[in-house]
């Protein structure tokens, strides 16, 4: 782009080049910004002009960045940051007025424990402020923290956390669950070698077993005792009541919505490591007083779950 070019430029524009490059996806980037998909299309339009560069391609069903729109990105990113803030200097966060939109990515046990609590303070707090979550995926999880198209993460492990900023917020222990008339079913614990035995259905929201786990119990994890691995908590109490695998699954999960008939529980395992549930987020946003409002939400909900 021709520096005289900058003259076209705009700072709503550069919002939403900050998002088309972020969500690699025209619609999810207009609903971000909250404009229309044929408004978010006609300005990718008018960027690409700009730019004289495609900017998005398509590689079969996705869209990926191009070498140009790959090296604008982060840089992109921290710019709009550095004129949000010095806009709010001296503003802090007024709750109560506030209108801002907050994403979060968590698997789904995570969100039927937390969401319940955390919109009813948000109501109560900050009516104008709009919450939306999307599923749990590891892939460019960490890209997504830093670009601020994701503000927190509320999961056990991310596969690549390496310069982010974690607090623990949730710790629970496992169960195992059989189903009626299995072999297991009178016992009152599992042991390690009955996952080898009969065959073991691994809840895995973020798509693997966490190493704090796989690491100490390695029979947990193992490629001979591992049948199934589901990221789907609704999904469970049917496998279970139609095989022989044995279930391992966070406590907290029996207090959810799903029926467990036909479904036993047992303890798991001694040997397993409690559960950590942590939030993860960028420390670019150490400072920001939204975020940290909102991280003291998330906190305040989960210490409504405990009591």
């Amino acid at each position: 782009m021709e520096s005289t070019r900058l003259t076209g430029l705009n700072l709503n524009l550069l919002v939403a080049l900050d998002a088309l490059l972020s969500e690699r996806n025209v619609t999810r980037a207009a609903r971000r910004i909250g404009i229309t998909q044929p408004a978010m299309s006609q300005t990718l339009s008018r960027l690409r002009e700009l730019f004289a560069d495609p900017l998005l391609v398509r590689r079969g069903r996705v869209m990926v960045l191009t070498p140009r729109a790959e090296a604008m990105l982060l840089p992109l990113s921290d710019a709009l940051l550095s004129v949000e803030r010095a806009v709010q200097l001296g503003m802090g966060f007024e709750a109560a007025t506030a209108t801002r939109i907050f994403n979060l990515a968590l698997p789904d046990l995570s969100a039927t424990v937390v969401l319940g609590p955390l919109l009813r303070l948000i109501a109560e707090e900050a009516p104008g402020v709009r919450v939306q979550v999307e599923p749990l995926s590891i892939s460019r999880l960490s890209g997504k923290l830093a670009s601020g198209a994701i503000d927190l993460v509320l999961a056990v492990h991310l596969g690549s956390s390496q310069g982010l900023r974690r607090e623990t917020a949730l710790t629970d222990d496992y169960v195992c669950l059989v189903r009626r008339g299995h072999p297991l079913a009178r016992r009152k614990r599992v042991r390690i070698e009955d996952y080898a035995a009969h065959g073991h259905l691994a809840y895995t929201p973020v798509g693997f077993v966490p190493p704090s786990i796989s690491e100490a119990v390695p029979g947990f994890a193992s490629t001979s005792g591992i049948r199934a691995s589901v990221p789907y908590l609704l999904a469970l109490p049917e496998i279970v009541r139609s095989t022989d695998l044995v279930a391992t699954v966070p406590r907290r999960l029996l207090s959810a919505p799903v029926d467990f008939a036909g479904v036993v529980t047992l303890e798991a395992p001694r040997e397993l490591p409690d559960l950590v549930d942590s939030l993860w987020w960028h420390p670019r946003f150490d400072a920001d007083p939204a975020h940290q409002w909102l991280r003291e939400r998330i906190h305040e909900a989960l210490a409504a779950t405990r009591r």
